[in-house]
């Protein structure tokens, strides 16, 4: 539970119940004295067993004091200075300007502002970034985050402790590169590794959800795994017609992660199917559903998953990992399975996929000649 600020708006937050609840008490000064009262108000309550107070009674209480006594207020001010500086809350609406011009997708916007307003703002608090410290702030931040999700009631993964740790440190470094604030108390903080995914799909088992997929999905799914794309808006759900050249065989894939584009080749006998989807198309988007573009088909997915009695944990995107270990079991040149999964380096590849090469330490030794004179 705690204080913070959504717009520019004094929020209060707690738990009751298993329940989340949110309240909102205005912009300014008035309205952040108000906030803390009231925050001051659910805690008594909460420690002591008794009900949440009326939100506008606690709130009343301080405008009626504020209204009786301007001096008494400045004094009060005086005693306890409010903290100066930017907080989270104020630069973290700069930084998603800063994404909006950037070009990001309008969905990772959302999700960088839903995190802040419901994740990182309430945990941190309306605390100047420049008066946080890695020892006194971000380390409870981080055991927080390894504690148990309000939303799952499951404990956290470190790979999602990892991408909560990145945002906010991408989000401290903007405010120091544009001079809103001056320092990143995450800078030392040092990244655990996570345990690689298991890759368990196969390629009997792609075509067993196959089987139990709506028309769509199956689609979505031979796409993904003979052009090895990115899953989602960021690159699958992205293909339009347009951006397949059928004379040459190659489509030219645009990655909104590393906004960088990539010329794939096309099996010519999958090349043929795309022809003949392509003649049935309505919105221009190489994956659609009644005439219309996507922006997500996870949910239908896993839902495939279950009616083929898939019971391992799989997702999506193991199609663009199943493209790459299979091109390279079969012997497929490492850098050109690199250049199609548009990774930065071969080291990249090579450091995921490698162990998926099965045979190829043995095949290497057998090419060394014998030096026996017998």
């Amino acid at each position: 539970m705690g204080i913070y600020q959504r717009d520019s708006r004094w929020m209060v937050y707690w738990n009751q119940d298993g329940k989340r609840h949110d309240k909102s008490f205005g912009r300014g000064d008035l309205a952040q004295a108000r906030a803390a009262a009231f925050n001051s108000a659910v805690l008594d309550a909460l420690e002591q067993g008794l009900p949440i107070p009326d939100p506008d009674s606690v709130a009343g209480a301080v405008l009626a004091a504020n209204t009786a006594s301007t001096g008494d207020m400045a004094a009060n001010q005086a005693i306890t200075p409010q903290p100066s500086g930017m907080t989270l809350a104020v630069l973290g609406k700069k930084y998603l300007d800063h994404m909006r011009a950037s070009g990001r997708t309008e969905k990772h916007i959302k999700n960088i502002d839903h995190l802040l307003n419901y994740v990182f703002v309430p945990v941190l608090g309306d605390k100047p970034i420049n008066s946080l410290t890695y020892q006194d702030d971000m380390i409870p931040f981080i055991l927080h985050f390894k504690g148990v999700s309000n939303r799952t009631g499951k404990v956290r993964s470190q790979y999602t402790v990892n991408k909560y740790c990145d945002y906010v440190s991408f989000i401290f470094n903007f405010g120091i590169d544009n001079g809103f604030t001056s320092v990143n108390p995450l800078k030392h903080w040092k990244k655990p590794k996570v345990q690689p995914w298991d890759l368990k799909l196969t390629v009997e088992d792609v075509k067993k959800i196959i089987a139990h997929a709506e028309p769509h999905l199956q689609w979505a799914m031979e796409v993904c795994f003979n052009l090895g794309t990115r899953p989602g808006e960021s690159e699958l759900l992205s293909l339009r017609w347009q951006d397949i050249d059928f004379k040459d065989g190659t489509i030219r894939i645009y990655a909104s992660k590393t906004k960088t584009y990539r010329t794939v080749p096309i099996n010519p006998d999958f090349l043929k199917r795309m022809e003949e989807v392509r003649k049935s198309s309505i919105s221009g988007y190489v994956i659609e559903y009644m005439g219309r573009s996507l922006t997500t088909i996870r949910k239908a997915f896993k839902n495939a998953c279950q009616r083929a009695g898939i019971t391992y944990p799989t997702r999506m995107y193991d199609l663009r990992h199943l493209f790459a270990t299979t091109l390279l079991s079969k012997g497929a040149d490492l850098a050109a399975v690199s250049k199609m999964m548009g990774h930065s380096t071969v080291k990249m590849t090579a450091d995921t996929y490698y162990h998926y090469m099965e045979g190829e330490k043995e095949r290497a030794v057998r090419l060394l000649p014998g030096l026996s004179i017998a």
